[in-house]
């Protein structure tokens, strides 16, 4: 006793009864669903393997002997290929059994299918389930990925920042000014030291918290007076360095050392009283260089810097340039200051 098609087509979902002529004899009930109620094979499938089979049906039944793998691609959904073999009736009727392959996935999203639509000897849900906890892996392994560059990156620019003021620390800075050498040949740029005049007057008199404290506030003054692209740094004790990527001349950079000169030099509140300190600032500029080499031009600012404070303090120098006409007004030394108690700023 034979088995009629129609349990064929339910045992195998995912088969294809074909007549003489290739005409559709028969679908399983997934396969269906996916090539809808085409009538004939050549209307359905595009043959990719065996290779070179232009003809469609009339040349594929040779190769139907339950041994040569069949890869068809869906007419209607190019993107989708389905693999199998094929055997042969005595009567030149065709039976093929098909699936997806490792389009799996695609097809189950594309198609609608569930574990309903296959065999029960298929590792569909299996194959599924893995995918999903492959997926599932991968998402994880992307997010903790990039919390790990993101800990990487705050690492660093922890490991750049002075932590009392916020600034650049000398790490920091070298890489500052690595930048800058890198693209001085299409952007000049500046590097300008800061170094506080009676800085150790306010230890000495108010403690080393209020000497943290104007440390804190020469920090903010330079971060206001300076732009997002400028980096502001801290080499240790009362010693500032900018970076600035130039746009203008060298009188700009005098008229932000004066102004940053000035707020310096207004009042800082501490504990109990207002400290005053005033800067020196000694400039180095890469356009006056032949090959700008930013340690040299640190070094260069910091002879500007001492010739600035050897000629009076409160004043602000560029290398190789004379000094600037006239000094800034200077805070009083703190020594010399008048005995009676000095007057509090407003809150």
């Amino acid at each position: 006793m034979g088995f009629d098609a129609s349990l064929i087509a339910r045992l195998l979902p995912m088969s294809l009864q074909l007549g003489p002529d290739g005409r559709i004899l028969r679908a399983g009930p997934t396969l269906r669903r996916v090539i809808g109620g085409s009538r004939h094979f050549d209307d359905v499938f595009a043959i990719d393997r065996p290779r070179a089979l232009a003809r469609g049906h009339a040349e594929l039944i040779p190769h139907l002997d339950g041994r040569n793998r069949l890869l068809l691609r869906l007419r209607a959904f190019p993107a989708t290929v389905l693999r199998g073999h094929g055997v042969l009736s005595e009567s030149g009727s065709a039976l093929l059994n098909l699936g997806f392959g490792v389009g799996l996935v695609s097809a189950v999203r594309d198609f609608g299918l569930t574990d309903a639509d296959f065999a029960p000897s298929e590792l569909t849900m299996e194959l599924l389930f893995l995918h999903e906890a492959n997926a599932a892996v991968q998402r994880e392994l992307a997010l903790f990925s990039g919390q790990l560059e993101s800990a990487r990156r705050r690492a660093e620019r922890q490991a750049s920042i002075d932590p009392l003021t916020g600034s650049a620390n000398r790490r920091g800075l070298e890489l500052a000014l690595r930048q800058a050498g890198r693209k001085a040949a299409g952007q000049p740029f500046a590097v300008m030291t800061l170094d506080l005049d009676y800085f150790k007057q306010v230890n000495d008199r108010w403690g080393h918290g209020a000497g943290d404290r104007v440390l804190q506030h020469v920090a903010l003054v330079l971060r206001q007076e300076t732009r997002a692209s400028d980096t502001v740094a801290r080499l240790g004790g009362d010693e500032f360095v900018l970076v600035l990527p130039l746009t203008g001349c060298g009188t700009d950079l005098l008229r932000l050392a004066r102004r940053i000169i000035a707020r310096i030099g207004q009042p800082i509140r501490v504990s109990d009283g207002l400290a005053r300190v005033s800067a020196s600032i000694g400039i180095a500029e890469s356009q006056y260089y032949k090959r700008p080499e930013p340690m040299r031009m640190l070094a260069d600012a910091d002879a500007a810097l001492y010739a600035a404070k050897a000629n009076g303090r409160g004043r602000a120098m560029i290398h190789g340039q004379p000094e600037e006409e006239l000094p800034l007004a200077q805070p009083v030394p703190l020594e010399d200051a008048p005995a009676h108690p000095l007057r509090r700023l407003a809150e």
